[in-house]
Order: structure tokens, then C-alpha cells, then sequence
């Protein structure tokens, strides 16, 4: 949305298109993660002010820290991140997407999603989603014992987004975990669930980004020096995914 809105606004100009996405986009990201923490709180019983002034603190701090990280990361591994395939541990497709992003949407906007175009479809889609949920809701209408009412179809089309771009392997660890979380948990460990649930959640999310913090310095080379791991099953060479057309792999 906020891609088709920077290219109406200032249409055929790039660098507006990019400055416009950079502040507009970023911003209604980072508002929804912070809602999403906060909700996170609620749940784990922390104030809100409280959790609210916490948050602010660590995007003031996160914002200097992110700068510091990413000057580091690309003197390191500027080859590697200007490079069209990347790495199994870095690449810099999400940074230069919002160069590709800024071209595309904002020299040729026209050209390339205008309604002759051959990818009018992608801003048609936010016409499509409107309607999406409406077959599931009359589903439930007509046979309300199938639960269709349960379907979330903003989560399913998120999901599929994601799942067409980059590396998402690590999706199925967290099928896994909220399998295990929301099924086995909430039936068979109920008064678990409702105690520490939402705590164990808080304490994996915080868990898991201290460790990515950690071993991209002190391990994968955010510093300059890399140390390599003994290959097994969940350290294979090449991509950690298996994908049989990377160019690092044999065959």
C-alpha cells in the first residue's frame, strides 16, 4: 500500500518513492511490532506504562545500535551482500529490495503495474483480499459445525506472501513450536498453558534475538573474523535449506 501511495503521489521519481517507503512503510512496521509486544505484556501481566516506556527506550537505543551493526556488517561483507545469490548466511536481498522497490514502483510505476501491464494483478490484489474472507463466512453460515468461523484468511494470505520470497525455512520451526504450543499444550497441559504460556513465549522471542545478536558477532563474522561450525545434519554446506539450485551446492 504504501509503495502504490508513494508512486501516485510523486509518480516517475525514484528517490522520492524510496524516501517515501523508508519512512512510511518502516514505521507502520515498527507501530505493529511494538503493539504486538505490548499485547505480549498484557498477557505476561507487566503494565502497560511500564512496558510502553521499556519499548520506547529500546527503539531509541535498537536505532543507534542497528546503524553501528549494519556499517559493521557491510564493510565485512560487502561482496557478499552486493552479490545476487548471498550466502547461507547473509545476504542483502532485503536491503536491495527497496532499491528495486524504488525503481519499479516509483520510474516505472506505470509501466510495470498500470492496468495494461503484465503485473496489474499485484495492486489489483488489495481489491481481491476484500473479498477473500467473504466465501469462508458464508461457509460458516451454511454449515457452522465445520468451525469455518476459526479460519483466519488475513493470517493464510500473509503467510503465503511470505512463503514466495527469500529463505523461509525456518518457518517450519515455527509451525512446530505453535503446534506444540496451542494444540498439545492448551488440551493436554492445560493449567501449564495458562500459566507460563505466554511467558515461555516471551522468554523464546527475547531468547532467540539475544542469540542472533550474539552469534552474529561473536561467531558468523558481524566483527570481521567468521568461525566455522563442523558440518552435520542442520549445518549442511551450501544453504541450510537444502534448496538443490543454489549455486554453493554440488549438483
Amino acid at each position: 500500500m504504501t509503495r502504490i501511495l508513494g508512486a501516485a503521489l510523486v509518480p516517475s521519481n525514484a528517490r522520492a518513492s524510496l524516501y517515501f517507503q523508508l519512512y512510511s512503510s518502516n514505521s507502520v512496521a515498527q507501530g505493529a511490532k511494538m503493539v504486538a509486544d505490548l499485547k505480549l505484556g498484557q498477557y505476561t501481566k507487566v503494565p502497560p506504562r511500564a512496558m510502553f516506556i521499556v519499548q520506547s527506550a529500546g527503539t531509541i537505543v535498537g536505532s543507534i545500535l542497528s546503524l553501528v551493526v549494519m556499517n559493521s556488517i557491510i564493510d565485512s561483507h560487502r561482496e557478499i551482500l552486493l552479490s545476487v545469490e548471498g550466502s547461507n548466511l547473509w545476504s542483502g536481498n532485503i536491503v536491495q529490495s527497496f532499491n528495486s522497490d524504488a525503481v519499479t514502483w516509483g520510474a516505472l510505476g506505470t509501466e510495470m503495474w498500470g492496468p495494461h501491464s503484465k503485473y496489474f494483478i499485484v495492486p489489483l490484489g488489495l481489491v481481491i483480499g476484500l473479498f477473500i474472507p467473504i466465501p469462508v463466512w458464508l461457509g460458516h453460515k451454511c454449515f457452522p459445525k465445520l468451525q469455518l468461523d476459526q479460519v483466519v484468511t488475513p493470517i493464510i494470505c500473509f503467510s503465503l506472501g511470505y512463503l514466495s520470497v527469500g529463505i523461509n525455512s525456518s518457518v517450519m520451526a515455527t509451525f512446530i513450536i505453535s503446534f506444540w504450543s496451542q494444540f498439545y499444550l492448551r488440551k493436554k497441559r492445560a493449567n501449564f498453558f495458562r500459566k507460563y504460556n505466554y511467558l515461555l513465549a516471551a522468554a523464546l522471542d527475547g531468547g532467540t534475538q539475544l542469540m542472533v545478536f550474539v552469534s552474529t558477532f561473536a561467531i558468523n563474522g558481524g566483527a570481521g573474523k567468521q568461525y566455522t561450525f563442523l558440518q552435520w545434519a542442520l549445518n549442511p554446506p551450501g544453504h541450510y535449506d537444502y534448496c538443490a539450485s543454489s549455486a554453493t551446492t554440488d549438483g
